[in-house]
């Protein structure tokens, strides 16, 4: 017979799947008429060429294309009129890739074309890729105790809030001056400075890149018209150093919020060891009247003494009246 914890873990795992099924139906009923509708236009592109052009056989026709469209998705143009900006792998290219690359964001748009440049991708990739998710992590921890720890001490010294009310506020303020800077002003600056990009396009990109799943859809910097494309680029680089800094902060404060260890203690098969965690912080009650203590640091909690209620019974010491 199934325990309870193997019951809870599957039926996450069916829940995880129809939650793919959805939205691989969702996806398929949004994108696939607009798939239908770019191929009949392409088909009709492709008629009337032929029949303005009756000297080209269609099979050199398709096999031009095929070529071209091969050395256009290795980030090389296939037009004439190339002008300098156009160059896939400069210093300020090869940076825009290290950075994308090593944040796990990926636009795909260039790749190491030599097989010298993908061995060297994958060794770069099994060192950088791990120290810079570390240092990401780092400089977020380093935030939390900065914008949540010490501002909430201070403001529960001096106002009778309970602590998980205060955390809650703090979090919806918090985050939403995060999206505020990392996304909703972002796509501002970005419909203004892409062309082609309206304001919903720049809030996807800029959605798209932060979660790290970088489809390459949408890349900054590509247009040959771009304005000081090596610096747009730098710049580029660094908010999506920055807004990750601002993604793993968020979630660091979720889980807290959430209380993540405990919930995830529950689908863990035979796992008892993981209520250590909430042990300890039962360790401190949350009451209005103790000074505020961060959750994560467990060096800093204090022990409440055995004779803060003298109509508890002490259970950590011989009681003298016994006879």
């Amino acid at each position: 017979m199934m325990s309870h914890r193997a019951l809870l873990f599957l039926l996450l795992l069916v829940s995880y799947v129809l939650y793919l099924v959805i939205g691989a139906f969702i996806f398929s009923t949004l994108e696939q008429p607009y798939e239908n509708q770019l191929r009949e236009k392409v088909e009709s592109l492709w008629d009337d060429f032929l029949q303005n052009h009756p000297c080209l056989s269609e099979e050199k026709l398709e096999d031009f294309l095929r070529k071209a469209l091969l050395v256009k998705s290795f980030g090389v143009s296939v037009l004439r009129n190339i002008s300098g900006f156009e160059v896939r792998w400069d210093f300020v290219s090869s940076l825009f890739f290290a950075g994308t690359t090593l944040t796990t964001i990926g636009y795909g748009h260039p790749f190491p074309i030599s097989l010298s440049g993908k061995l060297f991708c994958l060794f770069y990739s099994i060192i950088g890729i791990p120290l810079t998710l570390s240092l990401l992590s780092i400089a977020a921890r380093n935030l939390l105790i900065l914008l949540r720890d010490k501002p909430l001490q201070i403001i529960h010294l001096h106002w009778s809030i309970s602590q998980n009310k205060l955390e809650w506020i703090h979090a919806i303020v918090l985050i939403s001056l995060l999206s505020l800077l990392f996304f909703f002003i972002p796509a501002v600056v970005f419909n203004n400075l892409e062309v082609d990009w309206g304001y919903v396009d720049a809030l996807y990109f800029c959605f798209i890149s932060l979660s790290t799943v970088g489809l390459g859809d949408y890349v900054p910097g590509e247009q040959s018209s771009q304005r000081m494309p090596a610096l747009y680029k730098i710049m580029v680089i660094c908010y999506l150093i920055t807004g990750l800094v601002a993604v793993f902060l968020v979630v660091e404060m979720l889980k807290n919020l959430i209380k993540h260890n405990q919930i995830l203690s529950l689908f863990l098969l035979g796992c008892e060891d993981g209520r250590r965690a909430e042990e300890i912080d039962h360790v401190l009650p949350y009451d209005s009247e103790i000074p505020f203590v961060p959750k994560h640091d467990e060096t800093t909690r204090r022990r409440v003494p055995h004779s803060v209620s003298p109509t508890e019974k002490s259970y950590g010491s011989i009681n003298p009246t016994f006879t």
